[in-house]
């Protein structure tokens, strides 16, 4: 048995007597007391006079329907201290009276009175102590009278002997139990009641805490079809707790048309056990007529005896604002989307305008190079083609920043001479050093040469812009390049290529350092109008070598000059060994002029170029070669002039007016494929460098590109690589 709680406890406040409760739980009683006393009366005239039996049922009815309300109502208008007192008088009256039939069995002394007087006192000590013992002075009132029955009659009927003394004792002993009994009732009916009253006080917790989210409650019977809603559920809907009968019949009428089949299948899944919980958003329709957007979530929390979904409860959420604001998200990406093509459109038109006059400048330059020049006359020309090779670099510097920021930028993955490219790159910086007093050196180690595969115009790219950067902080001393590269122990890995250039320059700090690799960030403002640039360079170079999977870094200090490192690995495909022991590399990558031009007189060419400056500059630079060259101004002049093998290659322009270069590639394309002729060499002669206008290109029929602003050298390269693909063709042809 378990102990009764302390009457600080929780149980306390259950246990607690009150006069009013105990007078109204009396009063519940009175039909199950009187039906008893009456049970117990017939009982009793097996033992007694009926004169007897009819004397106790009479006064108990009098007591309980005529005496005790008077005196409850009068204990009642007590102050509480005096009221439990006169009460506990009341109920000691009340409970001599009820003890009189067990007196008068106990007085008779036969068995069968003995034992319907034990029955008699056994239930009304547990009633006692059940009901009656939170209040000591109502409990000895109580139990007074049927103390004194107990010991009273033994006495009457047997005088003094054994019996006397047993039968009381027997009584005692069942009273101790039925104390002990009440006891662990106390504390059970204590411990539930705690137990109730932490659940309401979590269901009001709960119940507050949805009325303060905003949140709607629903109970929804797939049986019956009612559909119970909560007042912040209808609130939510902009409807009064009593504007809409409750429950609804159908629960579809507040669910959109187009949302229905929705919700019907996410309830599906939940019943089959694919999800613990339905989880939906829908439309619901308001009360002005208007649908708001929701988040219902549910779980069935009932089942038929026949495994059928009964119950469902869950919450509906107001997703209004959060809806908003995926539209002004959605508003927002749309419109940045379209800044972004905007963009790229601005970019590749900006690309076109300034490549077109710089095509000018560098192209009449290059062809001015190749006449009789003095002294002055060269250095000032060398000065033009420095400025417009710089001018072209930071505009290839904008070009991939776009390209790489629209995620469009590609590596161009092939077998490359490291020696060479890097070479070529460095070998463009002499100038400026040489203009400024600069050593300029450039080292190999010898791991540093063979053939690896990567992209040579980006490496090039990089190690340009890094030297071109070193030269521009550097007023005094050098400028180094050492590259090695570190093969790896296990043959078929990658080799890590090292690049370090190294200047004795201006120097920054720690702070800068940190900073260097970002977009448009130099030291400082004071460097930006000392040396100018656009603060692109070193970003370009970060990108392009995270591209490649290698790293970046640099280390200074101010007035001490810098060192930048770049870290690739490529994969090395011809050993040192075999290296050296071949002939130079001379794979054509339009760096420099064919060895003679001689074989190039008499090459019928096709130039569609609108711009003026254009045509003069591709005139200077061919006339000197003896090519024939025919000059159109669109691309439907060109469909016009041209024929089936008139032109041994077509130098075409892609944006021109009447009709663009794409178009008129596509024209010339479709006639040599009516005319079942080869189709003649097309190389697009374009300031468009992006690498959408190369496929585009591609696509048109093109066999090759040669990107402004052009050089002697380049647009030589150029055509020497477009003819390239007539003799391949021809050759496919005999072979077919």
């Amino acid at each position: 048995m378990s102990s009764p709680q302390s009457p600080s406890g929780p149980a306390s406040a259950v246990t607690a007597f009150d006069v009013r409760t105990a007078i109204e739980i009396a009063w519940h009683g009175l039909f199950d007391r009187v039906a008893f006393a009456v049970v117990y009366a017939l009982l009793s005239l097996f033992v007694l006079p009926w004169t007897e039996a009819a004397a106790w049922i009479g006064a108990i009815l009098v007591w309980e329907l005529a005496l005790t309300p008077v005196l409850d109502r009068a204990v009642l208008r007590l102050r509480e201290d005096r009221a439990s007192a006169a009460y506990a008088l009341c109920n000691l009256i009340g409970a001599a009276i009820f003890q009189g039939v067990a007196f008068l069995c106990l007085v008779n002394g036969s068995p069968l009175g003995v034992a319907i007087a034990a029955t008699w006192i056994g239930g009304t000590v547990l009633n006692v102590f059940v009901f009656a013992s939170a209040n000591r002075q109502l409990m000895l009132a109580t139990l007074f009278p049927v103390a004194a029955a107990s010991i009273l009659g033994p006495c009457l009927a047997y005088g003094f002997s054994w019996k006397t003394v047993i039968i009381p004792v027997l009584f005692g002993l069942a009273g101790l139990a039925s104390r002990r009994f009440s006891l662990d009732h106390g504390v059970l009916l204590a411990q539930l009641a705690d137990r109730q009253v932490a659940f309401a006080d979590l269901e009001r917790k709960l119940s507050i805490a949805i009325e303060a989210s905003g949140d709607g409650l629903f109970e929804l019977d797939l049986i019956e079809g009612g559909f119970m809603v909560s007042p912040t559920w209808l609130a939510m809907l902009g409807y009064g707790p009593d504007e809409v009968a409750s429950p609804i019949a159908d629960w579809r009428a507040f669910v959109h048309p187009d949302d229905v089949a929705k919700v019907e299948a996410d309830f599906a899944a939940h019943f089959r056990g694919e999800t613990s919980h339905t989880a939906v958003e829908q439309r619901m329709p308001c009360k002005d007529g208007a649908y708001k957007w929701v988040l219902s979530r549910a779980r069935l929390v009932a089942r038929t005896e026949a495994g059928r979904p009964w119950k469902i409860v869950g919450t509906t959420i107001d997703l209004t604002a959060r809806k908003a604001l995926e539209h002004q998200l959605e508003a927002a990406r749309d419109l940045a989307e379209s800044a972004n093509s905007a963009k790229s459109v601005f970019v590749a038109n900006m690309s076109h305008e300034i490549r077109t006059p710089l095509n000018g400048v560098i192209g009449v330059a290059g062809a001015l190079a190749a006449t009789k020049l003095s002294p002055d006359q060269r250095e000032m020309l060398a000065l033009i083609e420095s400025s417009g090779h710089m001018l072209e670099q930071i505009l290839s510097d904008i070009l991939d920043q776009a390209k790489i920021e629209a995620g469009n930028f590609q590596l161009q993955i092939a077998p490359l001479d490291i020696r060479r490219e890097i070479d070529a790159a460095t070998e463009l910086m002499r100038p400026r050093t040489d203009e400024k007093g600069l050593k300029f050196q450039v080292a190999y180690a010898a791991s540093a040469e063979g053939i690896f595969e990567g992209d040579a115009v980006r490496l090039k790219q990089i190690v340009s812009n890094l030297a071109s950067n070193a030269i521009k902080f550097t007023s005094s001393g050098a400028v180094r390049v050492r590259v090695e590269a570190v093969d790896p122990s296990t043959e078929g890995d990658l080799t890590l290529v090292r690049i370090e250039v190294t200047d004795s320059g201006i120097g920054f700090d720690s702070e800068t350092a940190s900073r260097l690799f970002s977009r448009f960030v130099q030291a400082d403002g004071s460097i930006s109008r000392q040396f100018g640039g656009t603060g692109l360079g070193l970003a370009i170079c970060k990108q392009l070598t995270d591209l490649m999977g290698g790293k970046i870094a640099a280390r200074s200090q101010p007035g001490e000059g810098s060192t930048f490192t770049v870290e690739i690995p490529m994969l090395r495909t011809m050993s040192i060994a075999a290296y050296r022991a071949r002939p130079a590399i001379d794979a054509e990558r339009g760096d420099g002029p064919p060895a003679s031009t001689e074989h190039l007189a008499m090459i019928r060419i096709l130039l569609a170029e609108d711009h003026p400056t254009n045509q003069k500059v591709v005139q200077l630079i061919l006339e000197p070669t003896g090519i024939a060259l025919t000059t159109v101004e669109n691309g439907r002049e060109a469909v016009d002039v041209f024929r089936p093998g008139l032109f041994d290659l077509i130098l075409m322009d892609m944006q021109m007016p009447v009709m663009d270069g794409l178009a008129a590639t596509r024209a010339i394309r479709e006639i040599e494929a009516r005319a079942g002729c080869a189709p003649t060499p097309i190389a697009m002669f374009s300031a468009n460098a992006m690498d959408e206008h190369l496929a585009l290109a591609s696509e048109a029929g093109a066999n090759h590109h040669i990107a402004k602003p052009i050089t002697p050298e380049r647009l030589l390269a150029g055509i020497e690589v477009a003819l390239s693909h007539r003799v391949e063709e021809t050759a496919d042809r005999s072979v077919a």
